[in-house]
């Protein structure tokens, strides 16, 4: 009985070493991903739109000082495709 015991122990350790090794090797073959660019648009007083790199402090509904009367109406995020 004691010896089945030891048995089984061994193979559940042995079966969760191979899993392991199988999932790190598959995280570090995965390719890495470009991070995502975030952008905001400005509506400028005379309707044209514009879109520029996010910056610190950015929301929508703020004044922006890129066209006479702009206000920053949307922000979001560009992933790239691969």
């Amino acid at each position: 009985m004691n010896g089945d015991l030891v048995v089984f122990a061994f193979i559940a350790l042995a079966l969760l070493a191979l899993f392991t090794y199988m999932f790190y090797r598959d995280l570090s073959n995965r390719p890495k991903s470009k991070p995502a660019e975030v952008y905001t648009v400005i509506k400028c007083g005379d309707g044209a739109e514009r879109k520029r790199k996010y910056q610190e402090g950015d929301y929508v509904g703020k004044q922006a000082q890129d066209c006479p009367g702009g206000v920053v109406v949307g922000i979001y995020k560009e992933v790239p495709q691969e």
